[in-house]
């Protein structure tokens, strides 16, 4: 739902603790050492609500009464998956950018991966809207399969049909303003059918009539901006994943993140960028908080795609 507010105090003390230990993301320890693979049940998207619902919802507060749905869905199969650690070691940064250097006035947060439906035992895995440390606690909660198959693709389309038809926010309901969705990617899509939404998600029958690639970018773009940063590798090279992205979703919308290690900073910029601040700012900011070297590599990903100048998403 997003209530409470970030502590960066908190995160400092605990988290940090825990990255120096090596005790981060106990739960994917614990499956990999069982052999029962499953999703931890505040990430299983099948987990309904107390009203009985399969939503994921960002709400309005009191204490965050301009909520802004912000979804970081990670690959979980092959090497991606030391991205969500890298992310977990970033999100004071990320925390600092958005919440202290105005990028987002109330940013509420959910993490989720993405699998190979065809082949892995969680192929999907998404989190609640979060504006606290609980953000922190959704990715110690991941389990990083590893999975993935030989078929040339994987179902982030299955993830995408979930944030299109079981995520319901203010921020659109109440405002009409769309919400943040970073695709972290390398290899292009392969198709889902009605039984992966049955067998993952739970639908007894699909929410959309058509589960083709492109009718499901349709209806998650009607309420999400959707960002591909797409890791430009051999595999997305071979399969030439930049095209397949840029048809689905248009070319300033995907994003070639030359290191995986920035994304965490790339994605509080491209916040920031598309809500209003300039990029010289966000430069600068990132400059002050990451190092001039990440400060470079990022603002050329913004050269890149929005010399137009911000709020070119409006």
């Amino acid at each position: 739902m997003g209530g409470g507010v970030w502590s960066a105090a908190t995160y400092s003390g605990v988290t940090s603790s825990k990255i120096r230990t090596g005790t981060t993301f106990g739960y994917d320890r614990s499956v990999h050492s069982s052999g029962v693979y499953k999703a931890h049940e505040d990430l299983d998207p099948k987990k309904l609500n107390k009203a009985g619902l399969n939503i994921r919802e960002s709400r309005d507060s009191t204490e965050h009464p301009n909520s802004l749905p912000i979804i970081v869905a990670f690959d979980s199969t092959g090497s991606m998956g030391s991205v969500p650690r890298v992310m977990q070691q970033k999100l004071g940064t990320v925390f600092k950018l958005l919440v202290d250097k105005g990028y987002a006035k109330d940013p509420q947060v959910a993490v989720a991966t993405y699998g190979d439906a065809h082949c892995d035992s969680v192929p999907l895995q998404f989190g609640q809207f979060e504006s606290d440390n609980r953000v922190d606690d959704a990715l110690d909660n991941m389990f990083l399969e590893g999975g993935g198959g030989g078929n040339n693709g994987e179902t982030s389309n299955l993830l995408l049909y979930y944030a299109a038809t079981h995520t319901e926010t203010d921020s659109w309901e109440k405002r009409k303003h769309k919400g943040h969705l970073f695709l972290i990617a390398d290899e292009k899509q392969v198709p889902i059918d009605k039984d992966h939404v049955r067998e993952v998600i739970g639908d007894k029958q699909p929410l959309l009539d058509d589960l083709s690639n492109e009718s499901i970018a349709k209806a998650v773009t009607e309420k999400w901006h959707v960002w591909v940063l797409l890791i430009d590798n051999s595999a997305a090279r071979f399969q030439r994943s930049h095209e397949f992205y840029a048809n689905l979703f248009g070319e300033k919308q995907v994003l070639i993140v030359e290191d995986p290690n920035n994304i965490a900073e790339t994605i509080a910029a491209v916040v920031g960028f598309a809500e209003g601040t300039d990029r010289t700012t966000i430069e600068r900011d990132l400059t002050e908080t990451a190092g001039k070297e990440i400060a470079l590599r990022v603002g050329k990903t913004l050269a890149r795609k929005n010399d137009a100048g911000p709020k070119v998403l409006r």
